[in-house]
């Protein structure tokens, strides 16, 4: 397996929709192999969300092509639930972020699943069903492929994509569509826990993509590995036993844990009615020490099963 990260690890050290330039500070730890973080880029005023998308895009291909990183996963904004000018909205930016990813050369995108309060799990897979439609054909048009992906019940009780088998059963409702597969995160798995090896084999072939992340006490938090409680020899043993061929890419963002991370946000000192916020957050090069550790740390993981490729 080839490593990969996310442009996301760097958005509290850059503009938020500047992926070329986290692109390059991932270069300087190493990284070859890079997840982009179109969900980091959606806010109105965005280069992403104007008309000039396609400069935005023809940067981060630029300086992929400068830093040596290839861009091989993405991960898209949000879809909406109800019917409406919202949902429209949110369907053609995500037929934009496909474009986008079909320009850089990128193969699939994960994308949430839809859900709203007080739910039946019937209804959100319908619903789910029916979304992904809507989908599928800009994906078989850009040959870019789809990946649902599970959560914790922590972040949404009414996700319902908890366990593989529950990823699995969305795709076969889909018909098994060659451009639709499954994500599976591991540090919103640890946070149930769920059975990581089983999951993992219930995907089967499924399995596309992976978010490889830490997470302790039923906390999302975006860790490094070895922060948290996940079970990391279930996770790496079953993507070796299901022939997983996808890139083992991180989702750990959160070493050191940014001040505005919406989990766990920093809280500001104020005294006397002055605030003091000279710790708020630490400098670059500690964030540029703590992921080039994070790399060294993945790519021992993998030595140690005998499955890392450059």
């Amino acid at each position: 397996m080839k490593i990969a990260t996310t442009t996301a690890d760097f958005k509290e050290y850059v503009a938020r929709d500047d992926a070329a330039g986290a692109i390059r500070l991932l270069a300087k730890c190493g990284f070859r192999h890079v997840d982009l973080s179109m969900d980091s880029a959606f806010f109105d005023g965005s280069a992403m969300c104007s008309d000039n998308w396609r400069k935005w895009a023809e940067g981060i291909r630029r300086a992929g092509a400068e830093s040596g990183v290839d861009l091989v996963q993405a991960h898209a904004s949000d879809g909406c639930f109800d019917p409406g000018p919202e949902r429209e909205r949110r369907i053609a930016m995500l037929k934009r972020e496909m474009e986008i990813c079909r320009i850089l050369g990128i193969p699939g995108m994960v994308v949430h699943a839809i859900t709203r309060p007080n739910i039946s799990r019937e209804e959100f897979m319908t619903a789910n069903m029916r979304f992904y439609r809507e989908l599928l054909p800009t994906a078989e048009k850009t040959g870019v492929r789809i990946y649902t992906e599970n959560s914790c019940r922590q972040n949404c009780p009414t996700y319902y994509l908890f366990e593989g088998a529950d990823l699995h059963e969305l795709r076969r409702l889909l018909d098994d569509h060659p451009m639709f597969g499954c994500c599976w995160d591991v540090g919103h798995a640890n946070c149930h826990p769920v059975d990581q090896y089983e999951s993992i084999m219930a995907m089967g072939g499924g399995l596309m993509a992976v978010h490889i992340h830490d997470s302790y006490f039923g906390r999302d938090l975006h860790l490094a590995p070895f922060t948290g409680t996940t079970s990391y020899d279930a996770v790496i043993s079953g993507l070796r036993d299901v022939g997983f061929k996808g890139y083992f890419t991180l989702e750990a963002f959160s070493i050191p844990v940014p001040h505005t991370f919406c989990f766990c946000p920093r809280k500001h000192f104020t005294r006397n009615g002055r605030a003091s916020d000279k710790l708020m957050m630490l400098p670059l090069e500690f964030k540029l020490r703590s992921e080039t550790l994070m790399l060294d740390i993945v790519k021992y993981m993998l030595d140690t099963y005998g499955c890392r490729e450059d």
